[in-house]
């Protein structure tokens, strides 16, 4: 008897050859296609079934032997699991896709595990089908190619309608660099690509290529050697790079309409995202978390190669390894129209960016505009040396904190490097430097903002901005962290720029006739947020023996010897005046200097020098240091926090409101003086529980004597706050 599996596709054929032997009849009317059939599969029913949900087909020999039609669905239970690879026949349609997907009740998704074989899904020569909602994974020993999803064209002209969505993609282990003898650069990538999904167009005879591929919202990590990767044989053009024209047997026919967005990777090998090969493709709101951790080769994050009009927005990339590469980002060679914008790169040890023309394959007409950068290491932009055409790059937020010290632009050879470096933001915190090698006298630097850059390894550059640019809280992982505060220099001192985008990275209208601000953010001045001090002393009493904690932390002091109220001439309202004898205020513990990041801030007006210094806040107990003090011969601001003294440029003058501060934001610690910083170093601080003193040393002598002047507003904070905090303090008082 025939089964109720070949007598349902009989059906459907026969139903198919109806439709289409209507189709003639002149009534103007339309016949109705057919649904399509719906094949069920598990993998762990006991015997093979005829492919409805009540007897599922239970192996992928059976579902790979059907040869599917335009709006078929091969629907795989949730929580089985098949071995080998699916690899399915027939092509669907614009209108009617054939789907590869799931049912079922299950919280499990439907696996399959290509159990050593390369792929465990394989679609070759095939057009308008979606997979969607499996599990996928293809261990090895990083030997042999492996691919969680391989989409392969050969010798089958144009290919449509791919579409690979919300599928979980996990330890797929192909050959790479490290794990082959030969080290080969290229192994794992290039023609026969492993990773965790590789797009790919092999063969010469007939030209091949894929338009309308869709990849979104998948899951991909612990894959090697590529995470998501497009690659085409027909690659040779006039404009391609020579070292790869061993590696195209064909001429130049890119994929078109390629889509790559909503994905989260991490745990890569080698390469993130990467399509060759393209014309028109665009990459978007991906987040990759982890690449270049096992090739031992040069790989990036997210970059394109021989490609035109392909723009990467609203990106995320971090956590690159080494600096063989190791960049968030690459324009590379033989690309024209490559834009990257409204992206976010932190924390990558390669750096920010790679441009790498190279040969014959220039890198003309690029743009880098928009982009957040936050501690990316060794080189912020990476030259491989060959020739740039009309490259910009524009307002991006740079910044890079306490130990890092990258090259801003690296150039590595002769070959010109015709960019415009306009409008970017660049900020520097704690130890190391940034710098430049650059010689190039195409490369222009206009309206920047260089705070705290050398001039000295600065290149000759028109309008630039070298003060403190006030941004929300620099140092901070969120993005937000970078918009501009009230009164920053950056607000609306940019070079107007047409055709600039329309919006900045947050979503901010961009004037075409007005100047812009610089940077990354578009926006008004925000007001600076503070955070609630652990303990804060207005000391604008006109009584009492008690200096009130107005923070709501009860940490009240206790004057000691007797200072002296006063109602106004205060840095805001009144203030307390010590003797330089015996008076000081004592106050609790409030915090441990070793234990995590803190502030001190406060005004001080000195009445007169003695000593070698005068002690302005001091820890009590063994190892309580002296935290805040005025070296007497030179008038500076001093700390001896971390046994060693740390000095400012600045002094505190006589007769005269001064702001100070002192920042511990890890192990460096770092002194302002009227809203400015001033000095910082690399200190280990004490542990010490005990109180404080204001105004005295925990054991005065003729050297550290108490200090003798007027002291208002001290705030502790339990948090080590930012430069554009320390202005909002300093311009609180008005005093300017």
């Amino acid at each position: 008897m025939m089964s109720q599996f070949f007598i349902n596709r009989f059906t459907f054929l026969f139903r198919l050859v109806l439709a289409a032997l209507l189709v003639w009849i002149p009534t103007g009317i339309q016949p109705a296609l057919a649904a399509g059939t719906s094949y069920y599969v598990d993998c762990s029913a006991n015997g093979e079934g005829n492919g409805t949900s009540s007897s599922p087909i239970n192996s992928l020999n059976a579902v790979n032997a059907l040869t599917l039609s335009p709006g078929d669905s091969v629907l795989f239970k949730r929580g089985s699991s098949c071995s080998g690879s699916l690899s399915p026949q027939g092509n669907g349609s614009a209108s009617q896709p054939i789907v590869i997907g799931s049912y079922g009740t299950s919280s499990a998704r439907s696996r399959i595990d290509a159990s050593g074989q390369e792929d465990a899904v394989k679609l070759r020569n095939l057009s308008y089908v979606t997979v969607q909602d499996l599990e996928l994974t293809a261990s090895g020993d990083n030997t042999l190619a492996r691919r969680g999803v391989h989409v392969l064209g050969q010798d089958a002209g144009e290919l449509y309608g791919i579409r690979l969505n919300n599928l979980y993609i996990h330890d797929v282990r192909g050959y790479m660099p490290s794990t082959v003898p030969s080290r080969y650069h290229g192994t794992g990538k290039y023609a026969n690509a492993s990773g965790g999904i590789v797009v790919e167009v092999l063969g010469s005879s007939v030209p091949t290529a894929f338009h309308g591929v869709t990849i979104e919202n998948n899951i991909i990590t612990a894959v090697d050697r590529q995470g998501i990767y497009v690659w085409s044989n027909y690659c040779q053009r006039a404009e391609l790079a020579e070292f790869w024209g061993s590696l195209c047997t064909s001429n130049w026919k890119p994929a078109t309409d390629v889509t790559i967005q909503n994905n989260i990777l991490s745990d890569v090998g080698g390469d993130g995202i990467a399509p060759m090969t393209v014309d028109g493709s665009l990459v978007q709101n991906n987040k990759l978390s982890g690449f270049n951790v096992r090739s031992q080769s040069p790989n990036a994050g997210m970059w394109t190669a021989n490609a035109n009009h392909v723009t990467f927005q609203y990106n995320e990339a971090s956590g690159g390894k080494t600096t063989s590469d190791g960049m968030g980002f690459d324009v590379d060679h033989s690309t024209s129209n490559v834009i990257f914008q409204y992206n976010y790169s932190h924390e990558n040890e390669g750096g920010f960016f790679l441009l790498c023309p190279q040969g014959k394959g220039k890198s003309v007409d690029f743009i880098i505009r928009y982009n957040v950068s936050v501690n990316d290491r060794a080189r912020l932009f990476q030259s491989c040396g060959g020739e740039i055409r009309n490259g910009q790059i524009y307002n991006n937020t740079i910044y890079s904190g306490d130990t890092i010290g990258p090259v801003i632009y690296q150039e590595s050879s002769a070959q010109t490097q015709a960019i415009q470096f306009r409008n970017n933001l660049l900020y520097k915190e704690g130890s190391g430097n940034l710098s430049w090698t650059l010689n190039d006298t195409t490369f222009t630097v206009d309206h920047n903002v260089f705070f705290r850059v050398p001039d000295s390894t600065t290149p000759a550059g028109t309008n630039t901005i070298t003060s403190d640019p006030l941004l929300v809280h620099a140092g901070g992982l969120a993005t937000t962290d970078y918009k501009l505060t009230e009164g920053s220099p950056a607000l609306g001192a940019g070079a107007i720029i047409s055709a600039n985008g329309g919006r900045d990275y947050f979503g901010n209208a961009v004037s075409a006739s007005s100047p812009p601000n610089i940077g990354a953010y578009q926006g008004a001045g925000l007001s600076v947020p503070l955070p609630v001090p652990l303990a804060s002393y207005h000391l604008d009493a006109t009584s009492g023996a008690s200096a009130t904690d107005s923070s709501g932390g009860s940490y009240n002091g206790t004057l000691i010897g007797g200072p002296v109220w006063n109602a106004s001439g205060g840095a805001s309202a009144g203030f307390l005046q010590l003797d330089g004898v015996d008076d000081y205020i004592l106050l609790p513990p409030l915090l441990n200097p070793a234990s995590g990041d803190f502030t001190i801030t406060g005004w001080v007006k000195l009445g007169a020098g003695a000593g070698s210094s005068q002690i302005i806040v001091q820890q009590e107990g063994s190892s309580g240091r002296s935290l805040l003090y005025r070296d007497t011969a030179s008038g500076k601001l001093g700390t001896y926090l971390g046994n060693a003294a740390l000095l400012s440029s600045a002094t505190i003058p006589t007769g005269a409101w001064t702001h100070i501060a002192l920042i511990k934001k890890g192990t460096t610690i770092s002194l302002y003086i009227n809203g400015q910083p001033d000095a910082s170093a690399s200190r280990t601080a004490e542990s010490e529980s005990s109180g404080f003193r204001l105004g005295s040393h925990k054991s005065p002598t003729s050297s550290n004597v108490n200090f003798r002047g007027g002291l208002d507003e001290f705030r502790i904070y339990g948090s080590a706050l930012s430069s554009t905090q320390i202005v909002k303090l300093y311009n609180d008082a008005g005093l300017q």
